[in-house]
């Protein structure tokens, strides 16, 4: 826009001069003013003119251009005698004046804002004399109001785009806060109530705030799991030393009536004391195996085994200390397959089948081991032809201090947590185990753990 009211001042200075210049001798006052103010004619219906007198079409338009270029709002148009004595003005004016004798436009200052002044000398078209000078100034009033309307537009916009931002973020902070709002009020039942259920609703989006309200509710679950096992095992331990202590308790109270004087109620009760002190001992080695076994996933996560190894050492141990029995392996497994399971581990479990095995062997004193692997696990079988379990105790012989019979269970001093024990330790390195059996037929337990792929 600025170029083209450059060109405005350039071409009414050229108008101007064009019509000017037709002039012989110096410029004049009544001259400049007859030139540039158009005289048109006038008719009313009375009066007839002669069309000899008449301005035709072209000459209209010529004369009509100059006017309204002069007449522009903002633009005057000031005509000097070769002395810069004021000749025309065409509106008020306090620009200032210089002469000058080639065409000069510059921008000047008009009432602190910008314009053009432009100056050119007026040369006679007959003896090429100046016979006067032209000056344009331009206020630049459409250029200013543009600017105006521009500014405006662009407050406008700016400031709805701003309320409409701060809505939007209030909106958005208020979605935001909402999970964590959420998570806090979730927090604070937890607090309150360390049995507390309450979970974050898990949203559908699968963003971050998603993928954090998962991990706060697993870490609510494990914190919840930790807590019962911590629970379970005081009740469990408080369960099983009552009877030892019980027992204990009434050979001391016996020994203090009439086992002072009686060397066989002295023999008795110090032996049956001595019996329920280690079956106390053997009973709280197992609680902590068991506490140890339920989180594994936290302090083993990183252990490896060799399968082959651990099966045979544990095979010739046996084989070893129970000389009586016929331990038949049956290995199908590579030499370089390897299970992430903590070794002392891998051997509890498979010294807990075993020995299972041999307690509840009968006449038959015969033991299958056989070992398999596919492409993602290993499997491990191990057999017995003894006493069996009856349907009705399958499901429940991992519960904790579940025993078929008490009764024989103590004499063989099982405590009904080696099960237990073995379960939790493949649950934690992601195993399995299962058995199957046929009441005085025999037992099988199948145990499957994953193959550590070294990529």
């Amino acid at each position: 826009m600025i170029s083209q009211e450059h060109a405005n001042v350039k071409d009414t200075l050229f108008a101007v001069s064009n019509k000017l210049k037709l002039e012989p001798t110096s410029l004049t006052n009544e001259k400049v003013t007859q030139t540039l103010q158009p005289n048109f004619p006038t008719t009313n219906d009375s009066t007839e003119v002669d069309s000899r007198f008449l301005i035709d079409d072209s000459s209209y338009d010529s004369i009509d251009t100059l006017y309204a270029k002069i007449n522009e709002a903002g633009v005057v148009v000031r005509v000097f005698d070769p002395n810069s004595r004021l000749l025309y003005e065409s509106r008020a004016s306090h620009a200032k004046f210089n002469k000058t004798a080639y065409t000069v436009i510059e921008p000047i200052k008009i009432d602190g804002k910008d314009g053009f002044s432009g100056t050119m000398p007026i040369m006679s078209s007959q003896n090429q004399n100046i016979i006067g000078y032209v000056q344009v100034t331009n206020e630049l009033l459409r250029y200013h109001e543009m600017s105006n309307k521009i500014v405006l537009v662009m407050l406008t916009m700016g400031s709805l785009a701003l309320i409409v931002s701060g809505v939007l973020g209030y909106l958005l902070a208020i979605n935001f806060l909402k999970p964590i709002k959420l998570m806090t009020r979730t927090m604070n039942d937890v607090r309150q109530d360390t049995q507390s259920r309450s979970r974050m609703v898990v949203p559908d989006s699968n963003d971050e705030l998603s993928d954090l309200t998962r991990l706060f509710n697993d870490m609510l679950d494990k914190m919840q799991k930790y807590i019962e096992q911590q629970k379970q095992f005081v009740e469990d331990v408080s369960h099983e030393l009552r009877t030892p202590v019980a027992i204990m308790e009434g050979h001391l109270k016996l020994l203090n009536r009439w086992g002072k004087e009686d060397p066989v109620i002295l023999d008795e009760s110090l032996s049956a004391s001595l019996q329920e002190i280690e079956r106390m001992k053997s009973l709280v080695q197992e609680m902590l195996d068991l506490s140890r076994a339920e989180q594994v996933e936290i302090h083993y996560k990183h252990e490896k085994t060799n399968v082959k190894n651990m099966i045979h050492q544990t095979f010739n141990n046996f084989s070893m200390i129970h000389p009586d029995f016929v331990f038949n392996l049956d290995d199908d497994v590579d030499e370089d397959v390897n299970v992430q399971i903590y070794r002392n581990h891998f051997e509890q479990i498979l010294i807990i089948l075993l020995d299972n095995a041999v307690k509840y062997s009968t006449d038959r004193k015969e033991i299958h081991i056989s070992v398999a692997q596919d492409d993602y696990a290993i499997q491990i079988a191990i057999q017995d032809f003894g006493e069996g379990i009856g349907q009705g105790d399958l499901q429940k012989i991992f519960n904790r201090f579940y025993r078929i019979d008490k009764a024989r269970s103590r004499d063989k001093g099982g405590n009904g947590l080696g099960l237990a024990i073995a379960k939790e330790l493949l649950d934690g390195y992601q195993g399995t185990i299962s058995v199957e059996s046929v009441l005085n037929h025999g037992t099988i337990f199948r145990i499957s753990l994953p193959i550590l792929k070294e990529n």
